[in-house]
């Protein structure tokens, strides 16, 4: 009260005094303008600070997020990549050695000291699975490529610890089925045929624990395929953006249609239905030429036009290997002259389609590592 008393007689003094009005009037707009001064500068202080605050932790969370998401994404794609491709050979490998036991030897039941047995395919066989074993053992446990890879650890720690069950039982199987083999191709039968029928039953019991263990470690790879990321190019504005989806849907798109052809085609036998293979070999065949006529009509710029070369050299042509091999297959396949000749047709198959694999596992990491700036 006593300061609003002060304040209401200083203003009547200067009023009363000759010139007072405007004396008070400038004061009043002197401590209007310091007010406001004051408050301004305070204001855009805390705006500056809070914007600067903002910006700093917006722009470090988003990046962190999309550093983790796209590493995480990444490893765990040429994780799979990588091993579909393991996969494949491992299959290759220990199914053609029992393919080539069946073919070569006949039932111990019927053979003689007189039988004439060769066995040479089934050796062949059996030294390849001796060189995947060892390819494998030495990448994963003596600092090869697959001891670098990385993903997520669920996936990790499953998968890696199928393949060392696996490459155990892969190493007992080639154990005895090198063994069985030596017994006919050495001739070691034509003395003594007492080990004929023990040496069946030992490898199909050796047989059958590699195909559980191979089983698990196919069924735990599947069960972490990454999921599909479905691409609009036409609604990505960046040309080199655009560039890249094309890319990425033609890989993804010719895999996908590859992993089901395989699958079907992984059980046809001689003079067996051959119609659910061939029907699948068709889809991809028709699905492959879709995607590459996108690709090779799409615009690169200069920094993308080197992905375009390597899809077009390189799986382009390996991809065509794989189509030829199929198609003179199904051409030939159904009135194969005898068993070998099945196999040899069949086999060519399986190489150019894992040649394939290695030219899509090669190209999806140029891809995967491009970056736009």
């Amino acid at each position: 009260m006593l300061i609003v008393s002060a304040l209401r007689n200083f203003v009547k003094r200067m009023i009363n005094n000759s010139g007072g009005i405007m004396r008070l009037t400038k004061l009043i707009s002197l401590f209007v303008l310091i007010f406001f001064l004051v408050t301004s500068c305070s204001t855009i202080d805390k705006l500056k600070e809070k914007i600067s605050s903002d910006k700093n932790g917006d722009t470090k969370e988003d990046t962190k997020k999309e550093e983790t998401k796209e590493v995480t994404s990444t490893d765990d794609l040429a994780f799979y990549n990588k091993y579909i491709d393991v996969s494949n050979k491992i299959q290759e490998a220990g199914e053609k050695v029992q393919k080539d036991y069946y073919n070569d030897i006949p039932d111990p039941k019927s053979i003689s000291k007189s039988s004439f047995i060769m066995a040479v395919s089934m050796g062949l066989s059996v030294d390849n699975l001796e060189r995947v074993t060892k390819e494998y053992r030495r990448s994963y446990f003596d600092g090869g490529e697959l001891s670098k890879l990385n993903a997520g650890s669920e996936m990790k720690n499953e998968i890696e610890g199928n393949l060392k069950t696996l490459l155990t039982e892969m190493e007992t199987y080639h154990k005895v089925a090198a063994k069985v083999a030596n017994y006919y191709k050495k001739g070691e039968y034509k003395t003594d045929l007492s080990s004929a029928e023990p040496y069946d039953a030992e490898i199909k019991s050796a047989y059958d624990k590699y195909k559980s263990a191979f089983d698990s470690f196919s069924a735990s790879i599947k069960k972490y395929k990454p999921k599909r990321n479905i691409r609009d190019p036409n609604s990505i504005s960046n040309p080199d953006e655009r560039s890249v989806a094309i890319l990425m849907n033609a890989y993804e798109n010719t895999l996908d249609k590859a992993e089901e052809f395989y699958e079907a085609f992984n059980s046809v036998e001689y003079k067996g239905d051959l119609s659910k293979a061939k029907g699948k070999f068709n889809e991809f065949e028709l699905s492959f030429k879709e995607d590459k006529n996108t690709v090779l009509s799409g615009e690169f710029s200069e920094k993308t036009k080197y992905m375009k070369y390597s899809y077009e050299d390189y799986f382009v042509k390996m991809t065509s290997m794989f189509l030829d091999a199929g198609n003179k297959f199904f051409d030939t396949a159904p009135d194969a002259k005898d068993v070998n000749s099945f196999n040899r047709a069949y086999d060519d198959v399986v190489n150019n389609y894992n040649y394939m694999i290695t030219a899509y596992n090669s190209n999806i990491n140029i891809v995967n590592t491009f970056r736009v700036y």
